[in-house]
């Protein structure tokens, strides 16, 4: 068993799952596409399913986490229709009712893992290249890709790229493992550069986070590798500051910091960022309890944080602004205590199998349960300075991720049985 393990056996299905994660953020529209193409394979599998007359879901807590994300789209569209939101804002919760066919798809096509680190390396490596590009020979001051957003561009390149670091002990087609381990490393520096060049601040905790935890994890080992593993960080990190903008990102780290001190000294806002984000949270906090169980829907949000525009007439951008840039926060004052507890539900659910694999003492169950952290954990931090999955992009790559990574789980469960 452990020497089928360790073969990588091509498939149309694992190569389309490498294709789809490369081209998540390359293409316009890839996020989308990938997710179409594996919802089209979960309906053929579960029409398999339903022919053999097996049974539609599995039995651990792994198996059942795409009916906690259908629970999530429920509870959440059936908040929406009490306050009477227009249709448009139900499209937040498809991707969460396509997630038990992502599942089946991945669990039934039996997709070797390897072919999902490289897809992520290859997902944060070219929109790296694509960066570079717009930053340095078009001249734009924060590239986005495709995307329209360097927000979603930068962070979700770094997601993709910490994923790839995630699997750096897991080797795709017979590699060394050393170089496999450089590999990994460069997928995830490449996909931090993006994030840096994109100057989206939200993404640099987690990349502190990556890094601290990787490097411990790896410096752990194996005493005689951890020069060779030290001296290849600093040459790589050296290699990209050519292409990092340090002005302009020390400038808005300089900038993001007097805001906030500021805001915190005198409550005013003078600055285009932090500022006005912490006078959101306040206005989150503070309407919350006017409607504490079913919040004022998203459109009583929006209400509210033009009116609070008008009366202070502080940071003239903020009635413009129709989110409160705090996932927790917007989900508290939009849609309550019921809302928060069915979106804490999901990720603690997720978090909860996740973990478990990762404190377990088998190898590929460690390695897959890290990769699922690493998504939870990114989009959670995410999500502390900006309504994460409000915006199409963010919960297509999550909900297709974390149902890729639950499926993979289960997976080897069963093969290790």
């Amino acid at each position: 068993m452990q020497v089928k393990n360790q073969r990588m056996e091509l498939s149309v299905i694992g190569i389309l799952m490498m294709v789809s994660l490369a081209a998540s953020l390359s293409l316009p529209g890839g996020y989308q596409l990938g997710a179409a193409i594996f919802v089209v394979m979960g309906f053929i599998r579960l029409w398999q399913r339903l022919l053999a007359r097996a049974p539609l879901q599995e039995p651990t807590l792994a198996g059942k986490l795409p009916l906690l994300f259908v629970g999530f789209a429920i509870v959440s569209a059936l908040v929406s229709f009490w306050h009477s939101e227009p249709s448009g804002h139900y499209e937040l919760y498809v991707p969460f009712l396509w997630a038990p066919l992502i599942f089946l798809a991945v669990l039934d096509g039996q997709i070797d893992r390897r072919f999902v680190w490289l897809g992520c390396l290859f997902g944060a490596a070219i929109p790296c290249m694509i960066a570079a590009y717009q930053s340095t020979w078009v001249g734009v001051e924060r590239p986005s890709g495709f995307l329209n957003s360097p927000i979603f561009f930068g962070n979700n390149a770094l997601l993709l790229g910490s994923v790839a670091l995630a699997g750096r002990h897991d080797p795709p087609f017979g590699l060394k493992k050393s170089v496999w381990l450089a590999l990994a490393y460069a997928g995830f520096l490449l996909g931090m550069a993006a994030s840096l060049v994109s100057l989206s601040k939200g993404g640099w905790l987690f990349a502190f986070l990556i890094v601290a935890w990787v490097i411990i994890e790896d410096l752990r080992r194996s005493a005689k590798r951890n020069w060779r593993l030290i001296v290849f960080i600093v040459l790589a990190c050296a290699a990209l500051l050519p292409l990092l903008p340090a002005n302009r990102i020390l400038d808005r780290i300089n900038t993001a910091s007097i805001g906030a001190i500021e805001w915190f000294r005198t409550g005013e806002v003078v600055e285009a960022s932090v500022a006005p984000r912490l006078e959101l949270w306040k206005l989150g906090l503070t309407i919350w309890p006017e409607k504490p169980w079913l919040g004022h829907g998203r459109e009583g949000v929006t209400d509210k944080i033009q009116e609070k525009a008008t009366l202070s007439g502080g940071y003239p951008g903020l009635a413009s602004i129709g989110a409160l840039h705090n996932e927790s926060i917007q989900l508290l004052a939009e849609k309550g205590l019921l809302g928060l507890i069915v979106w804490l539900l999901m990720y603690a659910s997720s978090g909860a199998v996740f973990w478990c694999a990762y404190a377990s003492s088998k190898p590929v169950a460690k390695i897959i349960g890290k990769a699922g952290l690493v998504i939870l954990t990114g989009s959670f931090v995410f999500g502390l300075s900006d309504t994460y999955l409000m915006w199409n992009v963010n919960r297509q790559i999550f909900v297709f991720l974390v149902m890729t990574i639950a499926a993979m789980l289960l997976l080897e469960g069963k093969r290790s049985s």
